[in-house]
């Protein structure tokens, strides 16, 4: 799934990632919900799947932590970001024919503190959040999503894949960030 549709930028601070998957809405909303199985295709960590619930997926000190700010099963799940109000990373499910199409945002709020890495690419505006290594992650995340869901067992990708992928990310950030 690597060559799957690359993520959209909405606007310079948030991305959308739309995949297609070939099972139930069901079987979907308990892979993107459920602690146990985000553990095995994101970051491994805990969460308590209702509105209002803690989550922290990844180490303390970097991961993605924060409250569940909606929560509608089996359509959609919020992760607002702590002690950012309008950040954010959800997941939406909608039956489609053939299976549940899952649209994935993410959304960096302006002006938080930005980590201080070397832009990749360079020549990316220094007020966007987005890096290569983040919607490359994203997108192969998404990928071994789908190979949870068929019963597979994720293998990293060659380097490569990875670099074939990192670089269709670096071409299309310089052409489409806003």
């Amino acid at each position: 799934m690597s060559q799957a549709e690359l993520a959209r930028f909405i606007d310079r601070y948030t991305v959308e990632y739309m995949r297609t998957y070939p099972h139930p809405i069901e079987r979907v909303w308990r892979a993107v919900s459920d602690p146990s199985e985000v553990s095995i295709w994101f970051w491994a960590g805990r969460s308590d799947p209702r509105l209002g619930g803690e989550y922290l997926f990844g180490p303390e000190d970097i991961g993605f932590q924060g409250v569940i700010t909606a929560f509608e099963p089996p359509q959609l799940i919020r992760y607002g970001v702590a002690h950012r109000a309008d950040s954010y990373w959800q997941r939406e499910l909608a039956p489609v024919d053939g299976g549940t199409r899952l649209v994935f945002v993410q959304r960096i709020a302006p002006g938080g503190p930005l980590p201080d890495w070397p832009r990749d690419p360079p020549g990316t505006p220094a007020d966007t959040p987005w890096w290569l290594g983040t919607l490359s992650c994203w997108h192969r995340s998404l990928d071994h999503l789908g190979v949870l869901m068929d019963g597979g067992v994720w293998r990293r990708a060659d380097q490569a894949a990875r670099d074939a992928l990192d670089q269709r990310y670096r071409e299309h950030m310089l052409a489409t960030l806003p």
